[in-house]
């Protein structure tokens, strides 16, 4: 896997349109999907610091030589391996959890859920990895955020609590949680600390540097970088009808018109709004006018463009009505089933639809290349460098932390390992077969048993791996150069910013008011009455916090 997927455009999506739940990269999208966010909205004032002022507080990185990949990434893009090596290395020799406790997490999953503890073969094979049971409270992940609030609020957390960065920009005063509720790992992390965890030292720095709060070392990261957002399409069905994917915002158009057929059930769009605003060149959040002056995406002409243009997918009737009556709907099975032909998700879920597709031969997922609105030069939102992050429950004992800290060694093991293998496929000849490549294909029991589970737990380094897809490492590949090359300039890069509270709580209102333009609830003309409440009701003061970081910083 190599990020998550989200099943459309809904709080997560305003965190991209004004950086609002970015933690560190202001000006950077949401994600890399499986995408892809950060840490906002977790002091009231406000704060940014350097990363390279971080070093003191993160773990030493020490690389974890394993297999080489087949194709390189370019221009900073995950690297492809085409294959699966046969000679798998055993990095986790002991299991960490000495007590035999059961441990207890939290999780998102945007699938069904697996069985349970005691009820799942491939949760008894990690388990024994292990050392002890790790019992998860599967959570929807299209609900996940409006369940972390109360949880929050409750402080009655498990032991690990992976939170997305998306779901972070819209939790209130998540700074003050972060300090009642979660572990400070830096004296068990920084520096040569984190030795007994070589698997934890061989995630990047910059993630690190992400999962900082208030002067501590938080989390652990799950790492990103990549765009947060693809545009994925049927070809098979495109095919059918004779389509191409599109190059322009008029071949966009057209496609609309041409997939379109209620009678048969088929719609050209699940959400896209993202991905329109990308093409028509809108900053993934803040950019300098000829001034000087930062002017946030919601403000440029391009968004104004961008909007009407999705406002017209909908009032066209180009729009599936389940996305149209809910703009949180679960997309991914209408994708699956044909009923929507295009839209816009996170980086992961393109395998994670083929896995479930597996024994559908006639199933041809791909993803549009980054194109611009007027077939110019495009650009693309780049993801943080960190995008998920588990926490640990604060004032457990020092030997509690060594065990749980000795879970996330396991769940951060790379492509090429046993335990990546075990955790991703399960066991060889019970949940997996090889195919003659050497790839490996779920048995029944797999698919039932198997679903990202432990994967949530913490991150590992990225990497295109999905060889049992044909086709799959090298189109992804591709898109991941292709869009790399394109990536648009971040004005924060390398700054670790906590946005003030006031301005992280402007998200929510703005994008209810962008949904009901979008549907044709409220006039286009309502959107500057929207950007205008922004701007005075904490967007300026945002700009003016901003504008000091990149002062502060010599930009």
């Amino acid at each position: 896997m190599t990020g998550t997927g989200s099943s459309g455009p809904n709080r997560r999506s305003f965190l991209a349109l004004v950086g609002a739940g970015t933690a560190a990269v202001a000006g950077g999208a949401s994600l890399t999907a499986c995408s892809d966010g950060g840490g906002g909205g977790s002091t009231t004032a406000g704060r940014a610091e350097a990363t390279d002022k971080l070093t003191g507080l993160l773990p030493k990185y020490t690389a974890y030589e394993g297999v080489k990949p087949d194709l390189p990434g370019e221009h900073g893009a995950d690297p492809g391996f085409t294959k699966y090596p046969t000679d798998l290395k055993k990095v986790i020799t002991e299991p960490p959890v000495k007590s035999g406790k059961e441990v207890t997490a939290m999780t998102p999953l945007w699938a069904p859920s697996p069985p349970g503890l005691g009820s799942n073969s491939y949760y008894a094979a990690n388990n024994e990895r292990i050392g002890a049971g790790v019992r998860f409270n599967i959570v929807n992940g299209i609900d996940y955020g409006d369940k972390l609030g109360p949880l929050l609020a409750a402080g009655n957390v498990p032991e690990l609590l992976c939170i997305p960065g998306w779901n972070i920009g819209g939790l209130t005063r998540f700074g003050q949680a972060v300090d009642k509720l979660f572990e400070d790992l830096t004296p068990h992390l920084a520096g040569d600390k984190v030795s007994p965890y070589p698997m934890l030292a061989n995630l990047p720095t910059a993630a690190w540097s992400f999962s900082v709060w208030n002067g501590q070392l938080k989390a652990v990261p799950f790492p990103g970088g990549g765009a947060p957002w693809m545009l994925y399409y049927r070809k098979d069905l495109l095919d059918k009808a004779g389509a191409q994917p599109p190059k322009t915002i008029a071949e966009l158009e057209a496609l609309g018109k041409q997939l379109t057929d209620a009678k048969r059930k088929q719609w050209a769009f699940g959400g896209i709004s993202d991905e329109v605003q990308r093409a028509y060149g809108v900053p993934a959040g803040w950019r300098k006018d000829s001034s000087g002056k930062l002017v946030n995406k919601i403000e440029t002409p391009e968004f104004e463009e961008a909007v009407a243009f999705v406002r017209k997918t909908f009032q066209n009737g180009w729009v599936h009505p389940e996305v149209v009556a809910n703009n949180s709907a679960d997309q991914k099975p209408l994708f699956e089933g044909g009923q929507v032909v295009i839209r816009q998700d996170g980086t992961g879920t393109w395998a994670e639809t083929l896995q479930r597709q597996a024994n559908n031969p006639s199933f041809d997922m791909q993803a549009v290349a980054p194109f611009a609105h007027d077939g110019g030069t495009p650009i693309v939102w780049g993801g943080d460098p960190a995008g998920i992050f588990t926490f640990m429950k604060k004032g457990l004992a020092p030997d509690r932390i060594a065990e749980l800290l000795g879970v996330l060694n396991y769940t951060a093991s790379p492509f090429g390992t046993e335990e990546n293998q075990l955790y991703n496929y399960g066991v060889e000849g019970k949940h997996y077969t090889r195919l003659s490549s050497g790839a490996p294909k779920l048995t029944p029991l797999g698919q039932k048993e198997i679903a990202p589970t432990y994967l949530f737990l913490g991150g590992r380094p990225n990497a295109i791996t999905q060889s049992e897809y044909p086709g799959y490492v090298e189109a992804m590949s591709a898109w991941q150069n292709l869009a790399a090359k394109y990536r648009e300039k971040n004005l924060f890069e390398g700054i670790r910013i906590e946005q003030p509270a006031k301005y992280a709580a402007l998200a929510q209102p703005f994008d209810d008011k962008l949904q009901d333009i979008y549907r044709g609830r409220a006039p286009m003309s309502e959107l500057k009455t929207a950007i205008k409440d922004w701007q005075t009701k904490g967007g300026d003061a945002g700009r003016d916090f901003f504008a000091k970081v990149l002062s502060d910083n010599g930009r």
